[in-house]
């Protein structure tokens, strides 16, 4: 006969003792951390070969994307943008076709999956978003004056630099285009059959403030104008998110992450002091397990 149990009784009869003479088998009762510690071990020491990944590290992973904004209406068309999948001398994540990445913009060298002998454990993410390295700072009114042919700048369209000209090119990221980046764009991590969103890029802030240079008697130079590479601050470790369950990468494994645009996300018009064209970075740090092999 079928008895009908409450949760609370079924609960009581699932937490009893070992029931040894009715031959009653329980599962003991494990704790949400306990059982993703024992993913963690099997991942980092196993992966699922026969022989064991002995070896451990702690691994920084980062990739950038390009994005310029439609002259014509000072946006960023909605869509898919993905990053990790590109590896440097290779071309694409919205860079111009003549200028291949380089290890400012990725340091991840194997294209849309895990390398054969390593396996991850994904603690932290952060984004940062950054415009494009700035180009000859001794140009007359923000106008480049000698910028390198293989970089960014000189291999955008005429109408891209007009655009972005009169110093946008070398100014940090304006407050309200930061914004609506950060909560205009969401971060995915992409697996072999689906795409899983982690959350809004706010949400993965790892900004720390801007550099400031000092002469040699003491005197404050413009930092964010001379820099080169002003950003949303350093990938300090105070402030990027550490995830409560981390993500699991196992050798073989189809993995890349995209940034994720819903709708068209509308910049400030360079003219008012928008930015016109910005980078944004992902970065994630890991253990890695891991076999040398010769």
């Amino acid at each position: 006969m079928m008895r009908n149990y409450t949760f609370l009784k079924l609960f009581q009869i699932l937490n009893k003792p070992l029931n040894r003479k009715k031959g009653i088998r329980i599962m003991p009762r494990r704790s949400l951390k306990e059982m993703v510690q024992k993913q963690v071990t099997r991942v980092l020491k196993r992966g699922s070969r026969l022989e064991r990944f002995d070896q451990l590290r702690s691994r920084h992973f980062w990739s950038s994307h390009l994005f310029l904004a439609d002259p014509l209406t000072n946006s960023v068309p909605a869509g898919d943008y993905d990053v990790f999948k590109v590896i440097p001398s290779g071309v694409g994540q919205g860079y111009p076709t003549n200028v291949p990445l380089t290890l400012r913009e990725t340091n991840w060298l194997n294209s849309g999956r895990v390398p054969d002998n390593q396996n991850f454990v994904i603690t932290e993410i952060g984004v940062t978003i950054k415009r494009p390295p700035a180009v000859d700072a001794a140009g007359i009114g923000g106008i480049p004056s000698n910028p390198p042919a293989n970089g960014i700048w000189s291999n955008l369209s005429l109408a891209q630099q007009a655009y972005i000209s009169g110093g946008a090119q070398q100014a940090p990221i304006n407050p309200a285009d930061a914004m609506a980046v950060l909560y205009g764009f969401s971060l995915e991590m992409s697996f072999l059959t689906n795409n899983v969103p982690l959350g809004l890029c706010s949400d993965f802030s790892q900004s720390s403030g801007d550099y400031i240079f000092a002469d040699a008697d003491g005197s404050i130079v413009d930092g964010p104008n001379n820099m080169g590479d002003p950003c949303n601050g350093i990938p300090a470790a105070a402030f990027r998110r550490k995830l409560e369950v981390p993500i699991l990468l196992q050798h073989g494994e189809n993995m890349g992450m995209r940034l994720k645009a819903a709708r068209e996300v509308f910049l400030v018009d360079p003219e008012n002091g928008g930015t016109g064209w910005f980078e944004l970075r992902v970065d994630w740090w890991a253990h890695e397990s891991f076999v040398e092999k010769s």
